[in-house]
């Protein structure tokens, strides 16, 4: 048989079980090579599909092989550290290869790279004063000068020659037709921040002697070309920006690159005005809020080698950067990094992969570390440089923790304490800032009727409904996005008795409107943020002074620099603490941590107060002292004792169905193949297993959802085990019956 061009293909859209290699014979016209990708037919109707060529080899093909349809350019092609990367995550995580795949390429891949812009040129053959010989009237003129010009640049926009020589559109196509001018396309890539680079102002960077050492430090650990991982762990305020900006001039004079994530999109614009100020058009930002247009553009135009700094969440470190130097996760603690989509992927361990690869100092940074980054920093898997002091004349804020019981006694539906409600006052007295933590949505919690005790429910999920206030109060759900109006009347009973239950942070504003009519107040939530460009604007006029108060849920707490800023209120600090989660006292600890750390960034001194139910609670005490030491001491004896990472790590199953008796089945089936298996083939494993039992939320959008537990050691049996329990437990032809895998999930 004769030999023909035999591609080996992986498909970018796959179920678990089908992710596997498929050969494709390529035609004699096409060129491709391994890392490109490719349009192929796929199935028995043949529709169309993407794949990643693996290997291009010569040989007779074994069997009837279809032909690949086209291959894309080599700006989308992965690298062999992308293609590495790929087949890593598959192995750890139990994704697909296209799952991985899909998060470094371009998305979507087929459509058009660039806008354009319609462009104007002279034809090449043209001379003006022979051309416009058969012209006469007033725009004879106009048309010579335009074409001169034309002589002189080459090409211009269309609108733009409209403009400067007052010549319509229509004018414009008459020259077309007369084939004095055509028009052509000139791509031009997208900027999101092209405003930025307008008003750059580099703030030079004076550092402090505890800066300086810690700079050394970390300098000596990036030029030593060795992959490297450092926790460079400072109180709030103590001024780790400073030093990792001086770190970042420091790898790229030495000719490499530099990845910058930071957790939210709340804290891009900040830090993008920072390295963009210092480091102008070769820095890319990469975040959701971007346009698709724009994403793409930022990746190809890194793919090509035109930045050297990749800032964004926690998808920029699928960045195709090359020559990396430093990749710095900042606010490492943050749950952020940790994806809950279908590539189930931490920030922190694609980072450590690409560290290694290019040799490259991996930096987590942060005022309340992860706690197993700590551990890891306490026994010398990381290096660990501290900031203990806050940085110049800033010192940490005098924290009050209030028993808010006392004034929920004398008004039930009280938000604002009789302490917060004063200290408010004293700082719009006084001409400066607060910043107000309330970590809930919407108006009110829930609503129940007084009649039959019926708490309103949304249809699709095993939620209740929350309030959301307005012209027209409706009723939210927070997991599927359902909507409805406050009805008048219970939809059970039809009582005309409904409750209002609990608070959000639309109460909240409500009532600092109530108490502090003249305070101008800037509300910083999800439901606010909703447009392009309105987290920049909430942002700029609490930075500039157009507001007094700002208040807002978690995403007020991390990273913002506010030097007007001297008071800071938690209105309920209980919220987090007691959560199924056992992570509940190290996010409340950090939170609190992160918050308290707004007030006082400059000279003037800063407060805060901790609004609430159990004042006692050592959580509080800890976060008002910021003493990190004795908070990580006592936790780590707790995770050793009842045996939680670090000392283990945790696999989260889930079984999804939109029919519920089906769900109980499967659920069934699969503890009898784990504990059969467990007990046979895999009995040389180590494994606890916990469940099944209903996920925190049993029903989101209609579909039912079962879980199990499993504490384990990962090696490479164990990695087989959970392989094999995906690929036999999963049914690729029904879409509703689903099971995943999350392994050390950001939520239990």
């Amino acid at each position: 048989m004769e030999e023909k061009k035999i591609l080996s293909i992986r498909l970018l859209s796959t179920a678990k079980a089908t992710d596997r290699i498929y050969d494709y014979l390529c035609p004699e016209t096409l060129f491709p090579k391994r890392g490109d990708l490719v349009k192929i037919p796929f199935g028995k109707g043949n529709r169309e599909q993407y794949g990643i060529v693996l290997e291009v080899r010569q040989e007779a093909p074994q069997r009837e092989c279809k032909e690949i349809l086209s291959v894309f350019p080599p700006e989308y092609a992965l690298g062999e550290e992308m293609l590495d990367l790929c087949e890593h995550l598959r192995s750890q995580i139990f994704c697909t290869f296209g799952d991985a795949a899909r998060a470094i390429l371009p998305s979507p891949v087929y459509k058009k790279a660039a806008k354009s812009v319609r462009c104007l040129a002279i034809n090449a053959k043209t001379d003006p004063e022979t051309a416009l010989s058969s012209f006469s009237g007033k725009n004879k003129e106009k048309y010579l000068a335009l074409l001169r010009f034309l002589q002189t640049v080459k090409q211009a926009e269309a609108v733009e020659c409209e403009k400067r020589f007052g010549i319509s559109s229509s004018s414009l196509r008459l020259l077309e037709q007369k084939e004095v001018v055509f028009f052509c396309e000139k791509e031009e890539m997208r900027n999101s921040f092209a405003d930025l680079l307008q008003n750059a102002a580099p703030v030079e960077l004076v550092l402090s002697k505890e800066q300086e050492n810690a700079f050394s430090e970390l300098k000596e650990l990036a030029e030593s070309g060795k992959a490297q991982g450092a926790l460079l762990y400072g109180v709030t305020g103590s001024g780790k920006t400073s030093v990792m900006l001086a770190l970042i001039d420091f790898v790229l004079s030495q000719g490499k690159n530099v990845i910058f994530l930071v957790p939210e999109i709340a804290l891009t614009s900040q830090s993008a005005r920072l390295l963009v100020s210092r480091y102008g058009n070769e820095v890319a930002i990469l975040h959701s809020a971007l346009s698709e247009g724009e994403r793409r553009d930022a990746i190809l135009a890194i793919g090509k080698g035109k930045k050297r700094i990749v800032l964004g969440t926690r998808s920029a470190i699928f960045a195709p950067l090359e020559h990396i130097g430093l990749i710095v996760i900042d606010e490492e603690q943050d749950s952020s990094y940790k994806s809950d989509t279908a590539l189930k992927y931490h920030a922190r361990d694609v980072a450590r992969f690409r560290a290694a690869r290019h040799g490259a100092l991996l930096l987590l940074a942060s005022a309340t570390p992860d706690i197993e980054s700590y551990y890891k920093a306490k026994n010398d898997k990381y290096h660990l440089v501290t900031l203990k002091n806050r940085y110049g004349a800033s010192r940490l804020p005098e924290v009050g923790i209030i028993d808010i019981r006392r004034d929920l006694r004398n008004n039930p539906s009280c938000l604002i304490g009789e302490r917060l409600h004063a200290e408010i006052q004293r700082n719009l007295d006084a001409g400066e800032q607060t910043i107000l933590l309330m970590n809930r949505r919407g108006y009110r919690k829930f609503v129940s009727c007084m009649q039959c005790g019926t708490a309103l429910r949304c249809p699709h999920c095993s939620v209740t409904l929350t309030v959301h206030n307005g012209k027209n109060p409706r009723l939210v759900c927070h997991y599927c996005g359902y909507t409805a109006p406050l009805p008048e009347n219970c939809p059970e009973c039809g009582g005309a008795h409904l409750a209002l239950h609990g608070y959000g942070i639309q109460h909240l504003e409500e009532q600092l409107a109530e108490k502090f009519p003249q305070a101008r107040v800037l509300r910083m939530d999800s439901d606010t943020v909703t447009g392009k460009g309105s987290l920049d604007e909430i942002l700029n006029r609490f930075q500039s002074g157009d507001a007094d108060v700002l208040i807002g849920t978690q995403m007020v707490a991390k990273g913002h620099n506010f030097p007007n800023v001297t008071l800071v209120g938690i209105v309920f600090a209980d919220t987090s603490l007691y959560t199924s989660d056992y992570r509940a006292y190290e996010h409340t600890y950090s939170l609190l941590t992160q918050v308290i750390g707004r007030a006082g960034r400059a000279e003037k001194p800063g407060r805060a107060l901790i609004q609430t139910l159990n004042p006692r609670h050592n959580v509080f005490s800890l976060a008002a002292r910021q003493d990190y030491e004795e908070f990580y001491e006592g936790e780590i004896a707790l995770r050793k004792s009842f045996l939680f990472p670090p000392f283990c790590e945790l696999a989260v199953f889930t079984l999804a169905d939109e029919d519920e008796a089906r769900l109980l089945l499967r659920a069934k089936r699969l503890a009898d193949q784990l504990s059969t298996q467990l007990a046979g083939e895999f009995q040389d494993v180590s494994l606890v297993v916990y469940g099944p039992f209903d996920a925190t939320v049993y029903k989101i959008r209609g579909i039912y959802r079962k879980r199990f537990i499993l504490k384990f050691k990962n090696t490479r049996r164990t990695r087989a085990l959970f392989e094999n329990i995906l690929i036999t437990q999963s049914d690729p032809k029904d879409r509703q019956a689903k099971l995943t895998l999350d392994i050390n999930p950001g939520m239990i």
